[in-house]
Order: C-alpha cells, then sequence, then structure tokens
C-alpha cells in the first residue's frame, strides 16, 4: 500500500510537466511562474509542514496520518483541474504540498520498524522504485489522457466544457482517494492486539522526545546530516530541474508534441527508474556486506556523477534520438537515492526521532531541489538569456553548478558517517524526559521483532 500511494503521490506530482504549454496558453503564465508551480512554493509549504506532521509520525498512528495525507493531495491535485486563474491552480499546488509531506516520513518510521537493519534497505528500495514508476505512468497515463480530451473537449456537469489540462489533473487526482480508504487497512506496529477475539487493543506507547534533545543529536552530528540532506537538495535540483523542463526542451528543441515526449519520458522512467533504484539498493547493501560503513554515501556520489553527466550531455547533443537516450540515462541515475536516501535517514536516525529526520531529509530536497531547480532554469530563461529557445542553456548551467555542489557536500560526509551510525545506535532520551515513557528499542517497537 506504501508503494501504491508513493506512485499516486509521484503521478499526482510529475503530470504538471506535460500540462506547462497549455495551462500557459489558458492561463497566460511565463516559465518563471510555471516555475514557482513545479518548485518553490510547493516544496516551502511540503518543507514548512513537513516537521509538525513528522512529529505526528513518530507519536501517533502512522496509518490514519499517511491515509489522510493520500486522501488531501489527491483531492488537490483534481481540484487543480477546476482552476481559472494562476492563483486557483497555486493554491490547489499547495494543498498538494502539504499532502505529500506525510508520505516519505511516515514510510521511513514505519518501514524502519519492520525491517531488521540489514534488510531495510531492500525494503526503502523496493519503496523508492514506486516513485519511478509512478513518473513513468503518470507521464504516459497524462499523454494518453491529454491526447484523448483534447481530441474530444470534456464536459462536467455544472461547470460545462473544461480545458483538456484541466480534465487531465481530475482524471489523476481522484482515484488516489481509494488508496487513502485502503491505507486505513494497512497494520500499525505500535498497535499491540490481546485476545483471540481482538476485542480489546492497546495502543503501544511511542517516545515523545523534546525538540532540544532532537537539535542537540542534529547538533552533535552536524557534519554527517547536514552533508547529506545538503547534498541531496542539490542532487535533486537536478532531478526536478530536468524532469520539470525536458518535455518543453523537446517541444521546443526538436519540435516533438508533449504527448509525444509524455509517451517516450514516461517509457524510459518506467523502466530505468525502477532498475536504478534496485541497483542502487544492491549496490549499497552489496558494500555495506563487505565491510563499507559509509556505503550509502557513496552510492550518493555515483549517482550525482552519472546524473550530471548523463543531463548535460542531453542538451547538448544534437539530435532527438541521442537526447532521448541520455534522457533514459538521466532516469537511470536520477532515481538511485530514492531507496538510498531513506535507508541513510534510517541508518543515521535514532528509532524516536526517525520521522522528523526524514522530514528535514524531504523538507530539504524540496526546498532545494524542486524549489530552486525548476525556478532557476525559469528564472535563467525569462531574465538572463531572454530566449524561451535558450532553455537548454539554463539547464545546463543549473545541471553543472548544482551537480558540483552536490558531489563537494557528499565528499565532505564520507568520514563522519561511521560515527553518526555509532551514536544513532547508543543514542538513548535522557532520563529527565524519559519519565512517564515508554521507551522502544532503536531497532523497532517495544514488543515486536523486526522481520
Amino acid at each position: 500500500m506504501l508503494l501504491a500511494a508513493y506512485i499516486f503521490s509521484i503521478m499526482d506530482r510529475q503530470i504538471l510537466t506535460l500540462l506547462v504549454g497549455p495551462i500557459q496558453k489558458s492561463l497566460h503564465v511565463n516559465d518563471t511562474l510555471i516555475g514557482l508551480l513545479h518548485g518553490f512554493t510547493f516544496a516551502a509549504f511540503y518543507g514548512v509542514m513537513g516537521l509538525p506532521i513528522a512529529r505526528l509520525i513518530d507519536r501517533g498512528n502512522r496509518r490514519v496520518i499517511i491515509a489522510v495525507g493520500i486522501a488531501v493531495w489527491s483531492l488537490a491535485t483534481a481540484a487543480g483541474g477546476l482552476a481559472t486563474e494562476y492563483w486557483h491552480l497555486l493554491a490547489a499546488r499547495v494543498a498538494v504540498a502539504v499532502g505529500e509531506a506525510v508520505l516519505v516520513p511516515g514510510t521511513v518510521s514505519l518501514l524502519a520498524d519492520l525491517f531488521a537493519p540489514e534488510r531495510r534497505g531492500r525494503a526503502m528500495g523496493v519503496f523508492g522504485a514506486a516513485g519511478a514508476v509512478g513518473s513513468g505512468v503518470g507521464l504516459i497515463a497524462g499523454g494518453l489522457i491529454l491526447g484523448a480530451y483534447t481530441a474530444s473537449r470534456p464536459v462536467l456537469p455544472f461547470l460545462g466544457e473544461i480545458e483538456p489540462w484541466q480534465a487531465t489533473f481530475i482524471a489523476v487526482g481522484l482515484p488516489g482517494v481509494v488508496i487513502a480508504f485502503f491505507m486505513l487497512l494497512v497494520p500499525e506496529p505500535r498497535i499491540a492486539r490481546k485476545g483471540i477475539s481482538g476485542a480489546s487493543s492497546v495502543a503501544e506507547e511511542a517516545v515523545s522526545v523534546p525538540i532540544v534533545q532532537v537539535k542537540d543529536y542534529i547538533v552533535q552530528n552536524g557534519k554527517t546530516i547536514t552533508s547529506f540532506l545538503v547534498g541531496a537538495g542539490f542532487f535533486y535540483m537536478c532531478v526536478y530541474g530536468y524532469a520539470g523542463w525536458a518535455p518543453t526542451y523537446f517541444v521546443r528543441h526538436f519540435g516533438w508534441k508533449y504527448q509525444e515526449i509524455g509517451k517516450v519520458f514516461g517509457l524510459l522512467l518506467a523502466i530505468a527508474g525502477p532498475l536504478g533504484t534496485l541497483f542502487a539498493s544492491w549496490l549499497g547493501d552489496h558494500w555495506r556486506k563487505r565491510g563499507i560503513v559509509n556505503a550509502y554515501m557513496r552510492i550518493a556520489l555515483v549517482a550525482v556523477a552519472g546524473l550530471t553527466a548523463s543531463t548535460s550531455a542531453m542538451v547538448l547533443v544534437p539530435t532527438a534520438n541521442m537526447a532521448a537516450v541520455c534522457l533514459g540515462l538521466s532516469a537511470f541515475f536520477s532515481f538511485f537515492l530514492f531507496g538510498v536516501g531513506p535507508a541513510v535517514i534510517a541508518q543515521i536516525s535514532p528509532a524516536p526521532m526517525r520521522g522528523q529526520l526524514a522530514a528535514l531529509y524531504t523538507g530539504g530536497l524540496n526546498l532545494l531541489g524542486a524549489g530552486m531547480g525548476p525556478v532557476a532554469i525559469g528564472l535563467l530563461t525569462d531574465y538572463v538569456l531572454r530566449d524561451p529557445k535558450a532553455i537548454s542553456t539554463s539547464m545546463l548551467i543549473v545541471f553543472l553548478v548544482a551537480g558540483a555542489l552536490a558531489t563537494l557536500l557528499f565528499r565532505s560526509g564520507l568520514k563522519s558517517y561511521a560515527e553518526t551510525l555509532k551514536r544513532a545506535a547508543e543514542w538513548q532520551l535522557k532520563p529527565e524526559a524519559a519519565q512517564g515513557f515508554t521507551s522502544a528499542p532503536a531497532t523497532g517497537v517495544a514488543g515486536l521483532k523486526p522481520r
């Protein structure tokens, strides 16, 4: 169910990339404002809401919290289809961000309770692969839906005829409500059921870690946490930058239609993306078994090197076919951290604060990645180069700068990683704060053995 939820999450986020042209034509907005929809506004609210939501996740019923988040982002995606002005669509995307801020922190916390440390990498990899599937399926389905509605204009009861891009938002968003319902049926490890009939149940009391202790742990392990979180942010500047503007690049530079690039890009993401996620998780676990403690951080370095090279090549090669090959390579490397990133957070975080550090991770990568990547490309195109066809140059600048910064940051955290792992394993709630709480062991929840 978490995998299915992630697929719909990425679908609802990714669908906007296919609708840039129709939205610009209908709402009369430039590349910068589209970049805000792709990035900064979405990322800002995702980041702001992430930590308070994560505090709830670390203490409460995760399945209910995740289910509510799914329902919110699904309905908000559909509501984007009712937008008749730019600010309507902006408000809908803000609501999507708030809903999606629940999923990754909740999943990291939940999977870390269910799987022993040596198996978490694989579990996170399978979950992360859903991101690639969601991106691919979203683009393929979105292209087909957009094409169908373009051929035959949709009509809604009471509202009359609507634009094809509006109908596409509605068609992609509403099915997620069904996933929200089924999420309520997922077992919550914090709930211990007693008795054969199951008539009585008691909630396992989760540890509430004071903010000051979370802050102290982050400061104590600042080099590792900062290098990975900020490095991931710059890595995702490349990811969101190319994912948000690649379809538009193919339309403007090679004369393709959005429906055409949607099918090609979607197929590449659906195939190369999961392969990248699973390969990175397998390689990270293989290196760990060979005694490489900072294996996952080394995977991050491989990811940023491969992504920077492939995305840069995409906007430099002379033909559409060569650019499509580079696009496939970009899809492969861009999903390396979808599984490895949550696995790193699970490794370097004490159990009672995993949700909060996961929220900092997703908030940081969204603020820098989604927030700055697409917007930076739009700003360079609109106000520096002043030419829509110069988008390739804007993309290249962002890829090279962000890739270089990510590489430097990941490298700076290699040596401190082992010490952080040790501190995470030995961490305990301070006695004055622990009074009145039942502490769960670092590898799972009290009374539940990781499988």
